[in-house]
């Protein structure tokens, strides 16, 4: 289940006496486990709380899950383990999952197991179906940016806002030039529109103004203006951020990856395919894939493919010093002719 599911259930009241939650994206999973223990745990009540590191076996959790609570009237046994499904070849280990699957499938009234982990599980493992038979895994994925618009739903409704269809397409839009996001850092900033305006309705001048310390906010109006083969703009705008004092290789990383994908997107359209297949290829929603397409047809292949190969070339000079003041110009000058 997704973490917008499995959030929903926890609204609703619907508890499990086990829960599994698994992926990279720790923001999400500890956001879960906040709002989990929170339903668990009403009166704040930690006696009831057992925390459980990587160094615990099979027998320690066993033993946490099975002994009577003194204190409170339940155990809330997190575990922490990132070794939990992996494959055990010692026989007394193997032994001691087979007593765990036990204790899963009869987990006693006043126990409430939760489990973490970063890995991605093996859903072929007969210890994950049997967790998945009687508990609730969580998928905690990384968010992409063709796949954070559940997120940012979510987002928007907990701090009362909405956002136009221009602010938001510009916000997804920011967000796909990012090479990582981070959902925590992005929360954050979000959280920054609630105290800028008391307006719930919110445009894309609000979302500019509280997001404009951004790298990616910065230099994703310069990667556009190049994608539209505007060099005068680009230009202006490359100087804007040499004057705000962002970091030359944080514009050449957004401009590689905003160039990197009109050269995937130019050569699909070559093979005749269409924008919704090549929105799917790339992994862009459907408006991005749409506008990176129109930008793609300014250009032919082998100069997109030659300026990557530029890009890398002054990535290695900016991290060995042997860049020149004007290399980004002439790199975008050439991409404009």
């Amino acid at each position: 289940m997704q973490y917008s599911e499995a959030v929903a259930e926890l609204r609703n009241n619907n508890l499990r006496k086990l829960y599994f939650v698994a992926g990279e994206e720790k923001y999400l999973a500890e956001k879960f486990i906040r709002l989990l223990l929170k339903r668990l745990l009403p009166d704040g009540d930690d006696t009831a709380l057992i925390k459980m590191d990587e160094q615990i076996s099979f027998n320690d959790i066993i033993e946490a899950c099975t002994t009577l609570p003194f204190f409170s009237k339940k155990n809330v046994v997190y575990v922490r383990n990132n070794n939990f499904l992996k494959e055990k070849k010692d026989k007394t280990a193997q032994q001691a999952e087979r007593q765990f699957a036990e204790l899963i499938a009869d987990m006693p009234d006043f126990t409430v197991l939760i489990i973490e982990t970063d890995e991605k599980p093996d859903k072929r493992r007969k210890l994950y179906k049997i967790i998945d038979k009687y508990g609730l895994v969580v998928e905690t994925d990384i968010v992409r940016a063709y796949n954070i618009g559940g997120w940012l739903k979510g987002k928007f409704h907990e701090i009362g806002k909405a956002p136009d269809a221009e602010a938001y397409a510009y916000l997804l839009s920011t967000i796909n030039v990012m090479q990582k996001v981070s959902l925590g850092f992005l929360d954050k900033e979000l959280d920054k529109l609630a105290l800028y305006t008391d307006r719930r309705d919110i445009n894309k001048a609000d979302l500019i103004a509280v997001l404009s310390g951004l790298p990616e906010i910065s230099v994703f109006a310069m990667a556009e203006a190049v994608g539209e083969k505007d060099i005068k703009r680009a230009l202006s705008l490359l100087e804007q951020q040499k004057k705000d004092g962002v970091h030359p290789l944080s514009m050449l990383a957004i401009l590689t990856r905003h160039i990197r994908q009109l050269w995937k997107i130019k050569f699909y359209l070559m093979q005749g395919q269409s924008g919704r297949t090549i929105a799917k290829t790339v992994g862009l929603v459907p408006f991005v894939a749409e506008k990176l397409i129109k930008q793609a047809r300014h250009f032919k292949l082998q100069v997109l493919r030659q300026a990557i190969v530029d890009f890398a070339e002054a990535d290695y000079k900016l991290k060995t010093g042997r860049d020149n003041p004007a290399m980004l110009e002439d790199i975008m000058i050439r991409l404009c002719r």
